[in-house]
């Protein structure tokens, strides 16, 4: 990574204890000045590519993820709010049917991410914390928002295969998601568009 903004402040345990770093009552703060200069895997950006590649096929995008360890994928919520939300997907057929239910239920809209160098990198435990942003729209009622979202993505060694036919290999082994739950779920019971009102502008509640 070619740039650090001076600090960034995460939470355990999501944290790199082998880094330069002080407690404080917000959390753990990191030098990042200190900090090796630490590319994020290339696994995370093939698998961000098929994210945001229109028409990616979908076993293109299982290929991103290991077959062994179990890959696992969480998007972050309670289970009541969306049909994939709050329960993890597990192996590639979990993967499958949580791809199957965001396609099913979402179209999604001018996806991009922040630069690498905003990235935040755990060496620790192979795994990169990173923003993003998109505009999703709930097919059945036709409502749809714009967001900030967070992905946690973990990578590990294939073990699967034989050497040379991607045994070894790295790829995505967990994909968390947080996202914008209470949107989604207005969305879809086109309860959102009272909200933003006709023209999708902000609707003053009375909040102060």
């Amino acid at each position: 990574m070619s740039e650090y903004k001076n600090h960034h402040t995460i939470q355990p345990p999501f944290h790199c204890p082998t880094f330069p770093h002080k407690e404080t009552s917000k959390g753990i703060q990191i030098n990042q000045n200190a900090l090796p200069l630490l590319p994020p895997p290339p696994p995370v950006h093939a698998l961000l590519e098929a994210l945001t590649t229109p028409n990616t096929p979908q076993s293109t995008l299982l290929s991103t993820f290991t077959t062994s360890p179990s890959p696992l994928a969480h998007e972050h919520g309670l289970p009541q709010l969306a049909p994939f939300l709050g329960r993890p997907f597990t192996g590639q057929e979990g993967l499958k049917t949580y791809f199957d239910l965001l396609s099913t239920h979402l179209s999604i809209e001018t996806m991009t991410f922040e630069p690498d160098a905003d990235w935040v990198v755990d060496e620790s435990c192979m795994a990169v914390s990173l923003r993003g942003k998109a505009t999703f729209v709930w097919k059945e009622t036709g409502q749809g928002w714009d967001e900030t979202f967070v992905y946690r993505i973990r990578v590990a060694e294939e073990c699967s295969g034989s050497e040379g036919q991607g045994q070894g290999t790295l790829k995505v082994c967990e994909y968390r998601v947080w996202a914008d739950t209470g949107a989604a779920y207005l969305a879809r019971i086109g309860g959102l568009k009272g909200l933003l009102g006709e023209g999708g502008e902000d609707v003053d509640l009375g909040f102060g």
